[in-house]
């Protein structure tokens, strides 16, 4: 018995059925895989992470973009960050407005599923971005949050912020806020 290849979807046809899912898939040349629900930790981080730079967006000439809304890494990649920060207008893939080509700042909530691919595979694709200049990944286990900011086309700089180092700072958008505030009245952290 021979197994037949799943037939893969066009870009066109991801977008339309995603549009009306119940349930939000990303894209990946041609599949799409459901994206995982997020735990209450997971949803209190990026407020506290929103609220930490909220006032100092809009003071900068930018703006924070909290999930889901779709980002376009490429023609073949379609990703829902957990937050996103746009500075400047806003480059739309199309007249539904729902889909982002120009973050400045992507930022993702670590689970233990997703905390490998979103260190490698994921942040590859994001690198395919030329608006992107920084990747924030926050663990939900442990006051750590990991920057990497871009210094050249091939070459990002990462800056680990924890305890000891508690000031996150982005660079890229000139904001600094404290650790702390992320995590506060989240219990169980290692």
């Amino acid at each position: 018995m021979s197994g037949n290849p799943s037939p893969r979807l066009t870009e066109e046809e991801y977008l339309a059925l995603d549009r009306v899912a119940e349930w939000k898939s990303e894209f990946h040349d041609g599949e799409m895989f459901p994206i995982e629900a997020v735990s209450l930790r997971h949803s209190l981080i990026l407020d506290h992470f929103a609220g930490a730079v909220r006032s100092k967006l809009r003071a900068e000439g930018c703006q924070g973009l909290p999930g889901p809304l779709r980002v376009r890494a490429s023609a073949s990649r379609f990703f829902y960050p957990g937050y996103q920060i746009l500075c400047g207008k806003a480059q739309l893939a199309d007249e539904n407005q729902d889909t982002v080509v120009n973050p400045k700042v992507i930022v993702e909530v670590l689970s233990r599923s997703t905390a490998d691919y979103d260190h490698g595979a994921k942040f590859s694709f994001y690198r395919q971005l030329s608006s992107l200049e920084e990747y924030v990944l926050i663990s939900q286990f442990e006051r750590k949050v990991e920057v990497f900011t871009k210094q050249s086309d091939h070459y990002w700089a990462l800056s680990i912020f924890d305890p000891e180092n508690s000031i996150v700072q982005l660079a890229s958008i000139g904001i600094d806020f404290a650790l702390a505030d992320l995590y506060d009245g989240i219990d169980g952290l290692e």
